[in-house]
């Protein structure tokens, strides 16, 4: 079980938010993606076994922070980066932060490109499955 879950809520039933500051800045010891500076927005992803893990810092005093999203199994649960996705381009057309959430997207939407190739890496037995992306669902 990862502890990291304890302090979170799920979006969906394999994407979960964590607001936790302490969590979140262990997690990123834990797997040396802590940034050196924070006086900007801050992007940072990364892979902790089957879990894709994208942590967003707030640098603005009146919503200074972090955020972590955890997408379990990302290889396999591709429809919740779509939902990661889609989240992101809501909050752009919202106008909030706009540059930090086009980061946020961009790296969601890598992923999504390359998910066949991390199922079949990481579940052999799955890598026929299909996945739902649709062309028009990248706005470029």
């Amino acid at each position: 079980m990862n502890k990291y879950i304890e302090t979170s809520q799920y979006l969906t039933p394999n994407l979960y938010i964590t607001r936790n500051e302490a969590d979140i800045i262990d997690c990123l010891v834990d797997h040396h993606e802590m940034p050196k500076s924070f006086d900007d927005n801050k992007v940072v992803s990364f892979f902790s076994g089957k879990d894709f893990h994208l942590v967003l810092f707030f640098p603005q005093l009146e919503d200074r922070g972090f955020q972590m999203y955890v997408v379990q199994d990302f290889s396999v649960h591709v429809e919740e980066l779509f939902a990661l996705r889609e989240m992101f381009g809501q909050l752009i057309e919202a106008g909030q932060n706009v540059r930090l959430m086009k980061k946020a997207q961009y790296r969601v939407d890598n992923l999504i490109h390359m998910a066949r190739t991390f199922r079949a890496m990481m579940h052999k037995e799955l890598a026929h499955m299909e996945d739902d992306i649709r062309p028009d669902s990248f706005n470029y």
